[in-house]
């Protein structure tokens, strides 16, 4: 049967919350950062986000949040690329919480937690997290990808399209990045630059789907001046 606790790092200003097996090893782990600030929903999205008042060893920013069975899953689904961006996004779940060094002792800087407790910082770290600004990792925003838009499912002007990558994420391009007018969307086949905006994940055992990268195109490189015709009487 799972454990939880919930530890102080001074040495980091960090607060970890753990959930453990009967061996120690850590399932699920969700850090907050004293020293930093947190990450704050955009504004169209601030509304519609679940809120969570903060309370004692979750304050700060969220650095991890991360589930080993997730990872599991990825590794064996998608191959290294992909856990290599979970990673960057979750963080990396400890091999183990701090042990006390006897059976009887108290872990060290640490203390039982309730699984309501425990689920409580989760759902804060993993929230954080999934609206944090990830500049590290294979796919970090900003990059720029060449691809080739591969399907419109819902047709020119809705929703958005997809682009193949040559990777083992699907390429989504939302409809807030592209033209207005359907009629200027690309078409399948279409090769371009496209920059990331972000990525999204679907991990949950109850909702997994392959990783998304969200890209915008890059405008096309604008032609350059117009050769000088040539003179009368001039080859």
């Amino acid at each position: 049967m799972p454990n939880w606790t919930q530890h102080h790092d001074a040495s980091t200003a960090t607060h970890h919350w753990y959930e453990c097996d009967d061996s120690g090893a850590v399932l699920r782990q969700a850090s907050f950062s004293t020293g930093t600030a947190r990450t704050e929903p955009p504004p169209y999205l601030a509304e519609h986000a679940p809120r969570e008042e903060p309370f004692a060893g979750s304050d700060g920013a969220a650095v991890t949040a991360a589930d080993r069975s997730e990872l599991a899953w990825l590794r064996e689904e998608f191959g290294p690329l992909c856990v290599e961006v979970y990673e960057a996004t979750y963080g990396t779940p400890a091999g183990a919480s701090p042990r006390p060094p006897h059976p009887d002792a108290p872990a060290p800087d640490g203390r039982p937690v309730t699984a309501a407790e425990f689920e409580r910082a989760w759902r804060r770290a993993r929230r954080d997290r999934d609206f944090a600004t990830v500049t590290t990792g294979p796919l970090p925003v900003g990059l720029r990808l060449s691809g080739t838009v591969e399907l419109l499912p819902w047709g020119a002007g809705v929703t958005g399209l997809f682009v193949g990558l040559g990777l083992p994420v699907l390429g989504f391009v939302d409809m807030g990045h592209l033209p207005r007018e359907p009629g200027l969307w690309p078409s399948v086949g279409t090769v371009g630059e496209f920059e990331v905006v972000g990525v999204r994940l679907n991990c949950a055992a109850e909702s997994r789907s392959q990783p998304q990268v969200r890209l915008r195109p890059r405008p096309a490189a604008a032609p350059g001046p117009a050769a000088p015709s040539p003179r009368p009487g001039r080859p």
